[in-house]
Formats: structure tokens, sequence, C-alpha cells
């Protein structure tokens, strides 16, 4: 190889290089933003659970209250005095 093929070659790897940089870089701000959007993500899943572990305990409290009326329900229909 003469000088000429040698700085061919030179300069297209230095392009190659800078490209691949170039297509780092756009990856690396890609990421970022990804990682940003999981964390408002993974917010909204840890609020969202909050509410919904209070739902579900807000319906325990409503079966109780509707198991106890029942019962109280049921006692008067046959007769029987229930204690509140």
């Amino acid at each position: 190889m003469n000088k000429w093929e040698y700085k061919y070659q030179w300069e297209t790897a230095a392009a190659q290089v800078e490209n691949l940089i170039d297509i780092n870089g756009k990856n690396t701000y890609h990421i970022q933003e990804l990682y940003a959007d999981l964390k408002k993500k993974d917010e909204v899943i840890n609020k969202l659970s909050v509410k919904l572990n209070d739902k579900r305990e807000e319906v325990y409290k409503l079966k109780n209250i509707i198991k106890t009326q029942h019962e109280k329900d049921f006692a008067a229909a046959i007769g029987v005095e229930v204690d509140n």
C-alpha cells in the first residue's frame, strides 16, 4: 500500500469513529429520557398502589358492616336478640 491508501483508510476509520461517537451520544441521551419516564411511571404506580390498598381496606370494612347487618337481620327474623 502506498501513503494515499493509508491516508484513505485512516480517514475512513476516523469518520467511522466520529459516527460511532455521535450514535453513542444519541443513545445516552435517549436512555436518560427513558430513565426519567420510568421514574415518573414508578411514582404513578406507587401512588396507585397506595390508593388500591386504601380501597381494599375500605372494602374489607364495608364487607364486615354488611356481614354484621346481615347477622342482625337474620337474628331479628328468627326472633333472637342480638347485642350491638
